[in-house]
């Protein structure tokens, strides 16, 4: 059944290849809808597990997903011009809200897009606001081992670098929402952080003009 098909992640894997060699062929518009389908959770992939007295969720769909949206970063590198980028910007507010490693991939392709393609992110900026907000103001819980705090500091600043190059973007003012948003960054708790990776983007920038 599929559940054996994304417990062996075969099928992530091939959709994966699936899309590396369609996107620059004529079937994407066909392979577009599967792909971003699959970065939906399914709750019937998700089972529960008895650890003793406690129950744990198994989400069997996760490794899928993980490829799904991998192949979506690949499809940003590859054609990014023969992608609809508010219908992608739409799957990738799903990975705002995933697993640890979806929301930092899908913090990265935040960060490509403000780079490649501002206007287009900017109309699209209204859904991403509550999904990072959620995220920048996660807090572990007090009997939390030292990895738990690591990997939730590391998501904060992987946010706070998509919001810093968002941030630069034109016309950002027209969002009410981020600019409200952006305003309680600058001035609340984690204002000292945000400082701290918005000069850190700027001296990337720099080294990079410097080598042009």
């Amino acid at each position: 059944g599929i559940r054996d098909l994304v417990r062996s992640r075969g099928l992530g894997d091939v959709y994966k290849r699936q899309v590396s060699t369609q996107s620059t062929g004529d079937n994407l518009d066909q392979t577009l809808p599967v792909l971003y389908d699959l970065t939906k959770v399914k709750t019937e992939l998700i089972r529960d597990v008895d650890l003793g007295p406690f129950k744990h969720k198994v989400d069997d769909g996760l490794e899928i997903r993980k490829a799904a949206f991998e192949c979506m970063y690949t499809l940003l590198e590859v054609c990014l011009d023969r992608l609809n980028i508010h219908i992608f910007i739409s799957h990738l507010v799903d990975g705002l809200k995933d697993h640890y490693d979806i929301k930092m991939l899908s913090h990265l392709m935040l960060v490509r897009l403000a780079h490649t393609s501002g206007p287009a992110l900017t109309e699209g900026l209204d859904i991403l606001v509550e999904p990072l907000r959620t995220t920048v103001t996660t807090k572990v819980k007090d009997n939390a081992v030292k990895q738990e705090l690591e990997r939730n500091e590391e998501l904060i600043r992987s946010a706070l670098r998509a919001i810093v190059a968002i941030s630069k973007l034109e016309n950002t003012d027209r969002c009410l929402s981020f600019m409200s948003f952006l305003n309680q960054l600058t001035k609340g708790p984690l204002a000292e952080k945000f400082e701290a990776i918005r000069a850190e983007s700027e001296a990337l920038m720099t080294d990079d003009s410097s080598l042009d």
